[in-house]
């Protein structure tokens, strides 16, 4: 399988003003000759730059290190925010010329911005300060699988000075026009106006609001103060949203998806909590289902009340109650229909006995649930969990050539097939290490001492939850008569 081509942090800004016809928004035409969406209709913006990421640039940017609007949690996520909000504005400044902040702006050619770390230099040399914090997060887009270049493009909105024309690069702009979302997006409904489906979604989130002022009203009620539900689209047909569940066992928290289009599944509603809830409903509009991977709780804590709100039949392997709601129950091979797609459920047990998995049906793309993770490795935990059951549902995944992983908890997963054979290598491998620990101990030992020797790279912090999977091991050396067990100790076998 040829190897998916690299994600790029990228940034756009959307510009608006106000007009008697309420607000308008800048939108940019791709020269012909540019080998990445050439002729689309666009928003001006582009790929981060190594010198955007900068730590200079608080000096030279309005936003506090300390409340970057957009909910970064942490340092890294704050510089990588302010980042962004450079990346959107020097872009801009190439483009079509557009720039806000204090100083003198005026001096600063279009050319210096063609440099990022020229465009830092004049910046700080000239005493002017961007106004970063002008601009208000709209949303986020990852251009899907297949595409022959790929982005994590953060939008970003902004209003234009008065008075302020665009004098647009004819290298990187053919032309550019004011037009009202209703405007633009009518004349791409005639298919005259090629767009990209972030685009499109941006113009509709626009549309319908009264001024500039009321779209960054509702912007920011989406994006600023604790209660905020981090939205993603992945792809045309799929939606993730970042459940408010952070924990140990969680990462950042559980990933929910919405599935499709009028209507949409939605997979994983993980906790009861209002503002989730109403994200799910809101942007899954019409439900078809409710999809269950296992019925761990950071998985079906919001499946009941999800249920009450939408009407939806819950389906689940099994026919337990998931969450407390009543379940439709799914087999394997079960199909389930959503607007534009339809999911294949794999009954894939392991890390848990009622683990399904869903394949997009007609595509190699896999909603993993805990079997396969974003980052790190799944745990399983006897007795529900299953090693043996664990390495044949991970056998079944390698034999279907998935080239795109949503997983339950982390960040998506391109080359699938590449990932799932590490996953099964990474097991063979602790095997290895617990039968090496155990064949040269001069006694028995316990599954905590195995721990201790088989991850002694991994923070002690993390030995309890490591426990799990050496248990889950050595049941399976022990069905195949390879350990065994005395009391809470483990010798090797002699034929082992």
């Amino acid at each position: 399988m040829d190897r998916a081509p690299e994600i790029r942090d990228a940034a756009t800004l959307v510009i608006l003003r106000d007009s008697e016809h309420g607000p308008r928004v800048l939108i940019t035409v791709r020269p012909e000759h540019l080998r990445f969406m050439a002729e689309a209709w666009v928003f001006p913006g582009g790929a981060l730059a190594d010198a955007d990421g900068d730590p200079r640039w608080w000096e030279a940017a309005t936003l506090d290190p300390g409340a970057a609007p957009a909910g970064p949690q942490d340092e890294d996520d704050q510089a990588r925010d302010l980042g962004l909000r450079i990346c959107a504005l020097r872009e801009a400044f190439e483009e079509v010329g557009f720039l806000v902040g204090s100083g003198p702006i005026g001096s600063l050619g279009r050319t210096d911005a063609d440099d990022p770390e020229l465009f830092l230099a004049r910046c700080l040399e000239r005493g002017i300060v961007l106004d970063t914090g002008a601009l208000v997060p709209a949303g986020r887009w990852t251009t899907p699988l297949g595409a022959p270049m790929r982005f994590d493009a953060r939008f970003f909105l902004v209003r234009a000075p008065e008075r302020w024309e665009p004098v647009p690069d004819p290298d990187e702009v053919a032309r550019c026009m004011w037009l009202t979302p209703a405007e633009a997006l009518s004349e791409h409904g005639a298919e005259r106006a090629p767009m990209a489906p972030p685009t499109v979604e941006t113009l509709q989130m626009l549309d319908g609001h009264e001024d500039v002022a009321a779209v960054m009203e509702a912007a920011n009620a989406q994006n600023v103060g604790g209660g905020s539900i981090p939205a993603t689209r992945l792809s045309p047909l799929i939606q993730l949203v970042l459940a408010p569940n952070p924990g140990l066992m969680t990462g950042p928290g559980t990933n929910t998806y919405v599935v499709g289009r009028r209507p949409a599944v939605v997979i994983d509603p993980a906790v009861d909590h209002d503002r989730y809830l109403a994200t799910l409903h809101e942007l899954a509009g019409e439900v078809a289902a409710i999809l269950i991977t296992h019925r761990h709780a950071d998985h079906v804590g919001g499946a009941l009340a999800l249920q009450r709100r939408t009407g939806a039949p819950v389906r689940a392997f099994g026919r337990e109650p998931a969450g407390g709601a009543v379940v439709e129950p799914l087999a394997d091979g079960d199909g389930v229909e959503a607007g534009g797609a339809r999911l294949i459920a794999l009954h894939c047990p392991g890390h848990a006995s009622d683990h399904l998995c869903f394949l997009v049906d007609g595509s190699a793309d896999l909603f993993a649930g805990d079997n396969v993770l974003g980052e790190g490795t799944a745990v399983i935990a006897p007795p529900d969990g299953d090693m043996a059951a664990y390495m044949d549902s991970l056998s079944r995944l390698a034999g279907l050539d998935i080239a795109r992983i949503y997983p339950g908890h982390f960040k998506p997963l391109d080359d699938g097939s590449v990932v799932i054979a590490g996953y099964i290598e990474h097991r063979r491998a602790r095997e290895r290490s617990i039968l090496e620990a155990i064949r040269h101990a001069d006694r028995a030992l316990s599954a905590e001492e195995i721990v201790e020797i088989v991850y002694s790279d991994v923070s002690p912090a993390l030995h309890p939850v490591a426990r799990f999977s050496v248990e889950a091991h050595l049941d399976l050396l022990q069905s195949q008569g390879r350990v065994r067990r005395d009391g809470e100790h483990w010798t090797m076998n002699s034929a082992g």
